[in-house]
């Protein structure tokens, strides 16, 4: 039973149907249940609570229209509205690690927030919107995003699980992960992967900001995962007050075999534990006096 207010619905879909396209208050949703296939949440103002969203869509599958399903038409769930609030939810892609691409979480809305949430999947668990301005191949877009407005988007992650394996953190959003567990899978190979992969826009400050999480792995994969790549050149993160375990690469980063992103990505670190070997990259960037301040405002909420 699926209440919102104090109607009860069977169905999800019918509940959101029920709300006001152009809503303006907070409205809580308790699904208490598991929800199965792909959802898209188009109604803002939405506080959904105590669900579990699952499908098994990889990206190699090939589709009715002859072409694969890609990236972008993988999604569990679709969050395409501001305001929406995810409390106590799992949100799950479990076609496996040899399915490629296979979105957990898509958001395309502004002022989002997940709270205790476990976003999981291996290649690409979490997108935050907005899509680079071009795609390096032909139908690399594919999906309901691809003709729309590159919209900068902010996100917050408080005391949430996400996991993945290639690039499971990636987007051109800003998105602030505080008091998270990013736990790496393993795909058993030499390489396992790449924290994040952000895009973020070249006029954009920040991109992603982890700050007071661990980063974890599941066993057997000592000095095989990344911490970042730049999806474009222009691609943020800083890593700040957190915990760094044995399965990243002394050397935390990799360029994408793009040489000119080193001197345009951000990629910035300080007041870590690091529990393996560093030695980091050299065109790493050095954290300032601005980013500091910025993450003080971040953690008193002022900022999203």
């Amino acid at each position: 039973m699926i209440k919102v207010k104090d109607n009860n619905y069977e169905d999800l879909e019918q509940a959101l149907a029920d709300i006001p396209t152009d809503n303006k208050e907070e409205i809580i949703i308790d699904v208490q249940g598991v929800i199965k296939g792909q959802l898209r949440i188009a109604k803002p103002h939405l506080r959904i609570r105590n669900a579990t969203f699952i499908n098994n869509y990889g990206g190699y599958e090939i589709l009715d229209d002859g072409i694969k399903r890609g990236t972008f038409r993988s999604y569990t769930l679709f969050i395409d509205a501001d305001d929406v609030t995810l409390e106590n939810v799992k949100v799950i892609n479990d076609s496996g690690y040899d399915h490629g691409q296979a979105i957990a979480l898509m958001i395309d809305g502004d002022r989002f927030k997940a709270q205790n949430c476990e976003i999981s999947s291996y290649q690409d668990t979490l997108f935050l919107a907005p899509l680079p301005q071009e795609e390096y191949e032909k139908g690399g877009f594919r999906g309901p995003l691809e003709n729309r407005e590159r919209k900068m988007r902010k996100a917050v992650f408080e005391n949430c699980l996400i996991e993945g394996s290639i690039d499971f953190i990636f987007g051109g959003g800003e998105g602030y992960f505080h008091n998270c567990e990013i736990r790496s899978r393993n795909i058993h190979r030499d390489i396992n992967g790449y924290v994040c992969a952000p895009s973020t826009p070249k006029e954009q400050k920040y991109g992603f900001i982890f700050d007071g999480c661990d980063f974890t792995s599941e066993e057997g994969m000592e000095y095989s995962v990344y911490l970042g790549r730049p999806w474009r050149d222009h691609g943020k993160c800083l890593i700040i007050d957190s915990r760094i375990g044995k399965h990243i690469v002394k050397e935390g980063y990799s360029d994408w075999d793009k040489e000119r992103a080193r001197s345009t990505s951000e990629f910035k670190e300080t007041g870590n534990i690091d529990l393996g070997l560093k030695d980091r990259v050299a065109w790493m960037k050095e954290v300032n006096n601005q980013d500091i301040e910025y993450i003080d405002r971040l953690r008193k909420d002022e900022s999203i």
